[in-house]
């Protein structure tokens, strides 16, 4: 049987039957930070890395607190 040359829809005709039959779905939950730490003080920027920095402990500790309060799982102490 070869493809249909038209493609049936009907399931995805509304924003509630589309989220009902997704497939993939991304969470904060499945997300994780990389964090750069250097021991020196302050940021130091990553020349490979554009917008990427090398955090001092105490700054890095400071985005962890950020991320862990956006619901990243990856730096939540246990």
């Amino acid at each position: 049987m070869p493809f249909p040359a038209t493609r049936l829809r009907r399931l995805r005709s509304t924003p509630v039957l589309r989220d009902l039959v997704r497939e993939t779905r991304l969470h904060a939950s499945d997300l994780v930070l990389p964090l750069f730490v250097q021991s020196a003080a302050g940021r130091q920027p990553i020349a490979a890395l554009p917008g990427v920095e090398r955090l001092s402990i105490s700054a890095a500790v400071e985005e962890a607190g950020a991320a862990q309060a956006l619901g990243l799982p990856a730096v939540q102490p246990e």
